[in-house]
């Protein structure tokens, strides 16, 4: 061997034991930065001159661990942000044992109603038991604004995770560029490497992602269900928050500049996002349905109780609330109301009988009968009003916006009752309930739905008005929209409510296919959808007549109608005002005229309100909670237990995904991570390797200085 290969041989040596030396300085100074993974230089002989060479500087990524860590990451992620909303809808019901949570306050609105029974006349134990009312409804609303507060903050996290996350892919993309850049020009990758193993790291708590190396250098990232988030190019995602209250919600898109783009959401199986993705989507959309079920449960049995029950003296007059109804619609009521007329003393003059089969009213002083055989709401309100103008005092009846009314002036009163061997019904509701005539609790809008429409009803839409759905398959791709526009046909006077079912099950133009829309035995329409397919309500502009209530607040086919009657429903303004209008007695209207029908002491309405506490009825399935049979008490304890159980199980899910994710991660470190003792070895190999190859070419040198000296002599 030549001098010069000697010299050749050691000094390949000395660099690559000073590389070494490098990447092994490198590796300890990150012993502790979170996700380093160590590089491992590998050398070989070099086969032309000798010596020794590096023949590559990786890093000791194990793909199986790394792989096991981005999918318990993700997972932690979407279990950590789903369990910490859930706390916190939670947390807005209070601790049941406190005074000031919704439980609390509804049982002391029930014991104030048995204080009043006591004495129904003291204005104090009025005012107590309307108050106490109110802050149960004040609670219900609060707790509904919180649930929907925690729904809009948790769509706009998603909005501020996927711009972290798009940042997150631009970057990873852009470090494939100098990784295939570096592998061409030979240089060491591994330090661009590790801070896109780093990114990564942060997307798989975002979204779970599944990363395979790239032939020319760098990584390709998609997530767990195939969409390339980073391949040639950076995808582009984007979300825009929604700031109405109960809107609904727009979805993730991918690369929606090609072609209009793709919803990512899914191909999503975990991360952050997911779980924001299920908080907000079922999670709380559905807690705040069974709030809403329950507001609108309770509001209904005191106002079934109410409605029966009267003041001593009657009231003068009775407005109803907006039943979303025309005039022009059947009256749809069977059996048997009854309308009491009382004189200032609250004396009976003049019993009206009501037979709804019959379509007739009974007035007996004076006699006389009215017909409504036209059998609308309109003829049956301009015979009402002739029965009530011809009673002494004389009254009057309006049907107006939706709302039945009936006044008899300041020197009578007005009571209404079922008959007791045959009550009215309209949709399970009596007829003074149903209207809402002696409402205690009330709403803008409809708080049930068996409005008792029927087929062929007009449909009475304004037009103009739009109902748009949107439709989706199995993987959550939209595949279809459907508009109905209330023209032509359907804003014709003569266009039933069976001309908008068929209209929006027809196919190609409505959703026929798609699920079916049908109206149940109580008017309530309702929506089946087909299997593979969700249907998304996106917007209803339509108005029914004046009422101002639109065709899915009617039927409650939106959120906003169903779980807005959480924050919506309240105790009527005008016994906020006057709590002498709380409704203590029940009056008599099997007595003869001029007899008193209710005493000023009664407390028979007082003791049937706080009888409603414990009476069974049948519960309508809302949200989380299912249709069930019990009381108002034990429906209550259920909202209030549905909602701890929801925490409860999605804190228990975040605890167990911590584990699994730490186990997985303290795994991979220890393969990956770098180990101080195992590098000092190194260090002092590498070492002793430059010393050696000094030595080498210092011989060398010094045998070339003695040949050198032999030629000169």
């Amino acid at each position: 061997m030549s001098i010069s290969s000697v010299l050749l041989s050691g000094l390949s040596g000395l660099r690559a034991a000073q590389s070494a030396l490098a990447v092994t300085s490198n590796n300890i100074s990150n012993a502790n930065t979170p996700g380093y993974v160590r590089a491992e230089v590998n050398l070989a002989p070099r086969a032309t001159v000798g010596g020794v060479e590096i023949s590559s500087i990786r890093r000791a990524a194990d793909q199986f661990l790394t792989t096991a860590s981005y999918i318990a990451t993700a997972a932690q992620g979407a279990a950590s942000a789903r369990s910490e909303l859930l706390t916190r809808a939670q947390s807005s019901f209070g601790d049941p044992t406190s005074t000031t949570s919704l439980f609390s306050t509804l049982d002391s609105f029930w014991s104030s109603l048995t204080a009043l029974g006591v004495d129904p006349s003291s204005m104090l134990r009025r005012s107590d038991a309307v108050s106490q009312l109110q802050s149960t409804f004040g609670e219900v609303q609060r707790i509904g604004q919180n649930v929907q507060d925690l729904i809009s903050e948790a769509d706009q996290r998603i909005s501020d995770d996927v711009n972290k996350s798009q940042d997150l892919i631009n970057r990873i993309a852009s470090l494939n560029d100098q990784i295939r850049l570096n592998n061409r020009t030979g240089a060491d990758a591994t330090g661009a490497e590790n801070t896109q193993s780093q990114l990564i790291d942060q997307l798989s708590q975002l979204m779970d992602v599944r990363v395979s190396a790239d032939e020319q250098g760098g990584v390709q990232v998609r997530t767990s269900g195939g969409a390339l988030l980073v391949g040639v190019t950076a995808a582009k995602i984007s979300y825009n928050p929604t700031t109405a209250p109960n809107a609904p919600h727009g979805v993730i898109t991918l690369n929606a500049d090609n072609g209009g783009g793709a919803n990512l959401e899914p191909f999503l199986a975990g991360g952050e996002i997911k779980g924001l993705m299920q908080a907000r989507d079922v999670d709380l959309a559905n807690l705040a349905q069974a709030l809403g079920g329950f507001s609108a449960t309770l509001a209904d049995a005191l106002n079934q109780v109410h409605n029966e029950n009267s003041t001593a003296p009657a009231p003068s007059q009775l407005n109803g609330r907006n039943t979303g109804l025309l005039g022009t619609d059947s009256i749809g009521f069977t059996g048997n109301a009854i309308v009491g007329v009382t004189n200032a003393a609250g004396v009976l003059t003049q019993r009206l009988t009501i037979d709804f089969d019959a379509k007739t009213i009974t007035a007996e002083q004076p006699a006389g009968t009215f017909s409504f055989s036209g059998g609308t709401i309109a003829s049956f309100t301009t015979a009402l009003n002739g029965a009530l103008a011809a009673a002494t005092p004389a009254g009057s009846a309006s049907f107006s916006g939706g709302v039945l009314s009936m006044n008899v002036g300041s020197n009578g009163g007005v009571v209404v009752q079922q008959d007791e061997s045959d009550p009215s019904a309209r949709g399970g509701r009596g007829f003074s309930q149903f209207f809402g005539l002696n409402d205690l609790v009330t709403s803008p809008t409809p708080m049930f739905f068996e409005n008792g429409l029927k087929g062929t009803d007009p449909l009475g839409l304004n037009a103009g008005g739009e109902i748009s759905y949107q439709v989706r398959d199995a993987s959550g791709r939209q595949i279809a929209t459907r508009t109905i526009t209330i023209s032509g046909s359907l804003a014709n006077a003569t266009a039933t409510q069976d001309d908008l079912l068929n209209a929006l099950n027809a196919n190609g133009s409505g959703l026929g296919g798609f699920g079916t829309f049908a109206r149940d035995s109580t008017g309530k329409v309702t929506f089946t959808p087909a299997a593979g397919y969700s249907v998304q309500m996106t917007g209803d502009s339509t108005q029914r007549g004046t009422t101002g209530v639109s065709f899915s607040a009617l039927n409650g086919l939106s959120a906003a109608s169903t779980a807005g009657r959480a924050t919506s429903i309240d105790v009527k303004a005008s016994i906020v005002a006057n709590s002498s209008l709380l409704g203590a007695g029940r009056p008599d209207l099997s007595v003869a005229l001029g007899s008193t029908v209710i005493e000023s002491g009664d407390n028979t309405g007082a003791a049937a309100l706080a009888a409603a506490r414990d009476t069974v009825r049948n519960f309508s399935a809302a949200g989380s909670l299912g249709a069930q049979t019990g009381t108002l008490a034990t429906y209550a304890s259920r909202l209030g237990g549905e909602a701890g159980r929801l925490a409860s199980d999605a804190q228990r899910a975040s605890d167990g995904a911590e584990a699994i994710a730490n186990a997985a991660n303290t795994r991979r470190t220890d393969v990956e991570g770098v180990s101080l003792d195992d590098e000092l070895m190194k260090m002092t190999v590498y070492q002793n390797s430059y010393a050696a190859a000094a030595r080498v070419i210092q011989a060398a040198s010094d045998m070339l200085d003695v040949l050198l000296s032999i030629g000169v002599s």
